[in-house]
């Protein structure tokens, strides 16, 4: 009986440090934030697979007659641009994370190398 007590406290114990771990790596600092690109990135990837989703919907629904021609037409080229517009984003981010990188990885090369 007293093992299985000792084992529910331990496990106790467990998951309350599972949940103030993140709590207490904020206020010490150590808690990696994600840079801004990186948090829009990943917004531009959400944001693009709804656009998506919504054109999917949008063909379904006017080939089942939900919508008519002119709406259709209006709603696709609306969403199109969007989905247009997140693509570019996109592309602009992941170049300049790319160049980031090699001037980053050059740097360390360069201060690697003995002189």
């Amino acid at each position: 009986m007293s093992l299985g007590i000792a084992l529910a406290c331990l496990l106790g114990l467990a998951i309350l440090a599972w949940l103030l771990l993140p709590i207490a790596l904020e206020a010490s600092g150590t808690l990696l934030r994600p840079s801004a690109a990186r948090s829009e990135l990943g917004d531009l990837y959400i944001q693009r697979e709804g656009t998506y989703a919504t054109l999917k919907d949008l063909d379904f629904d006017f080939e089942t007659g939900k919508l008519i021609d002119q709406d259709y037409r209006e709603l696709r080229a609306r969403y199109s641009a969007e989905a247009a517009r997140i693509l570019t984003r996109i592309d602009e981010l992941e170049a300049t994370a790319a160049v980031s990188k090699r001037g980053a990885s050059r740097q360390k090369a360069s201060s690697k190398s003995p002189s």
